[in-house]
C-alpha cells in the first residue's frame, strides 16, 4: 500500500483554506512593505486589501496586521484615523524621507 505524499507548494492540500490567516497576513505585510519601498506616502487599508488580493472580508486581519506594523514600528498610526504613515523602521530600511 502506497501512500499519498505529504502537501507541498505544488499540491496543497485541499483541506485547507485557500486563504487562512496566515496567509492573508502574510499577504498584507507584503503588500504594505511593497507599497512603503514604491512610494513612501500616506495610505488607506482598502489599498493594502487591493495590491494584496484581498476581498473586504479580510478588513479585519488588515487593520489587525497593519496595527501590529505600527506597534513595531513600520507604520505609524493616529488612533480612530483612515490613514497609515510610513514609520521609523520603514523610513531606514527604504532610505526615503516621507513625502506626505
Amino acid at each position: 500500500m502506497s501512500e499519498a505524499p505529504p502537501p507541498s507548494v505544488d499540491s496543497p492540500s485541499t483541506d485547507a483554506d485557500p486563504v487562512d490567516e496566515g496567509t492573508t497576513r502574510d499577504r498584507v505585510w507584503d503588500a504594505t512593505l511593497t507599497l512603503l519601498a514604491d512610494r513612501p506616502l500616506p495610505f488607506q487599508a482598502w489599498r493594502i486589501r487591493k495590491r494584496a488580493g484581498l476581498d473586504d472580508s479580510h478588513d479585519r486581519t488588515i487593520r489587525r496586521t497593519l496595527s501590529v506594523m505600527a506597534e513595531v514600528g513600520w507604520l505609524t498610526h493616529e488612533p480612530g484615523s483612515k490613514w497609515w504613515y510610513p514609520g521609523e523602521k520603514a523610513k531606514q530600511r527604504f532610505e526615503v524621507e516621507f513625502l506626505g
